[in-house]
């Protein structure tokens, strides 16, 4: 499934350490807003959860829970980060 998230400066989310290219995985449950890795299916959802001077990048998730929030966040155990987006591509 094709997404969207958003990191801090150094591209970390949660003290977790993300690198664009790369695949995270997430071993453990996966509950909403608590464990896993979070993404957002439409981009602007992003700026929900992160300020707007921070990183974003598409993404492409894997084994993606049914649980779904109001908006389009979601959660899953494995996640690549395939491209950086700057504000203006999120918007």
């Amino acid at each position: 499934m094709r997404g969207y998230k958003a990191f801090d400066k150094e591209w970390k989310c949660k003290d977790k350490q993300y690198t664009l290219g790369k695949t995270t995985t997430f071993k453990g449950k996966l509950e909403m807003c608590k464990s896993g890795i979070h993404f957002c299916e439409n981009p602007l959802d992003v700026l929900m959860y992160y300020p707007p001077d921070s990183k974003f990048a598409k993404v492409v998730a894997a084994k993606v829970s049914d649980d779904k929030k109001e908006d389009s966040k979601r959660v899953c155990s494995k996640i690549k980060l395939t491209a950086e987006l700057k504000l203006s591509a999120i918007i």
